[in-house]
């Protein structure tokens, strides 16, 4: 039975540096995140419902930030998404294959 799934809820964390939210980086690396002045982690699925928004200290942010950061967010969740549904689709088909091998034998009907 393959599983259905429907609502995907994709994490974005953002980084920022500078006191104007000068640079912006999606999903740092772990040298980067060491240096950033603030973050912000955003989880919504492709369809834009947003699940949660944190933002624990650093800088302040304007709402136009908030809202671009939303965007590029979406464009994310919208991505991943779309290749986790490639992926569970390339799965299916090689389970479907392979289970089909498993069940053949070399034994013919002979009569």
């Amino acid at each position: 039975m393959p599983l259905s799934v429907i609502h995907v809820p994709i994490c974005v964390s953002f980084s920022y540096f500078g006191r104007e939210w000068d640079a912006t980086l999606v999903d740092a690396t772990l040298q980067e995140e060491q240096l950033r002045d603030g973050d912000m982690t955003i989880t919504l699925n492709r369809y834009g419902d947003v699940c949660q928004i944190a933002k624990a200290g650093g800088l302040p942010m304007e709402a136009s930030a908030l809202h671009h950061c939303l965007q590029m967010a979406l464009v994310k969740a919208e991505d991943i998404t779309a290749l986790l549904a490639q992926c569970l689709k390339e799965d299916q088909v090689e389970r479907t294959r392979r289970d089909g091998l498993l069940e053949s034998t070399a034994e013919n009907d002979r009569t």
